[in-house]
């Protein structure tokens, strides 16, 4: 009777330290109300502290962007990739900003940097939307989307 009770005691144990575990891993909450969880969880991994999270959404948006340009600049030469290529370049001194105004903590600023570097994603879409064109890199384009906005999240969770 009593090994009963301690192997039921070991088993509610087990469970609330998984609960536990498992919320620590996946950076107790932050990722709770992100427009894209899944993007989100890749991101904040088990960081817990939103700016270290803001941090590496930069960083993820800044090595995605370099890898979009390759991508871009392996497709056949156009007018609208050249654009979005500036698009691009642009993107990443954006980006840059807002990881200065982190170290400034100046927290407003970065929530529009890393929102200036959406824009300049979609504006890259709009060039092939407004010459009737088909956007070839157009899933690397929504993946930097995605990535921007859980950056933008994760800078409202910035005091």
């Amino acid at each position: 009777m009593v090994f009963k009770d301690y192997t039921f005691s070991l088993y509610v144990f087990l469970a609330v330290a998984v609960i536990l575990f498992t919320g620590h891993i996946h950076g107790a909450g932050l990722c709770d109300n992100s427009p894209n969880k899944q993007v989100c969880y890749s991101i904040v991994y088990n960081r817990t502290v939103p700016r270290d999270a803001t941090v590496a959404a930069c960083h993820k948006l800044v090595y995605e962007t370099k890898d979009a340009r390759v991508v871009a600049q392996r497709q056949g030469k156009s007018l609208e990739i050249d654009l979005c290529i500036t698009e691009f370049n642009r993107a990443l001194n954006t980006v840059k900003h807002a990881l200065t105004g982190l170290e400034a903590r100046d927290y407003l600023t970065v929530k529009a940097y890393i929102n200036g570097t959406q824009l300049n994603y979609e504006t890259c879409d709009y060039f092939y939307q407004h010459y009737g064109k088909i956007n070839p890199i157009a899933k690397t384009t929504k993946h930097l989307k995605d990535i921007a906005s859980v950056g933008a999240y994760l800078a409202t969770l910035l005091k």
